[in-house]
């Protein structure tokens, strides 16, 4: 189950935090920098993650995992990224528990 949020584009801001708003992950992920709308389907998104380098394809499933819950990203792979992925993305989490557009 994805995150409970009311829009697209309050997922997309979570991600992009998540993401440190790196250009490149952003944009295998996301049409453009401005639209908050997929560049495929989610599960062609996970067929064409072989792309990216390892920490960038966890980063990409946990995004997917806030997205629609689709990226199916172990916790033991979250306990593995490096400390400013990892405090990017205990932050995400808990604007994704928070009420409200992430700040």
């Amino acid at each position: 189950m994805g995150v409970k949020m009311t829009s697209q584009r309050e997922k997309k801001a979570l991600i992009s935090r998540l993401l440190g708003s790196d250009p490149r992950i952003t944009g295998f992920l996301f049409e453009s920098p401005e639209e908050s709308v997929l560049r495929d389907r989610p599960e062609r998104l996970l067929q064409d993650i072989w792309e990216l380098e390892s920490e960038d394809r966890v980063l990409v499933r946990a995004a997917l995992d806030i997205w629609s819950g689709s990226g199916q990203v172990f916790l033991a792979e979250l306990l593995d990224l490096n400390e400013p992925a990892f405090s990017r993305l205990l932050t995400a989490i808990q604007q994704a528990r928070r009420p409200g557009p992430p700040s």
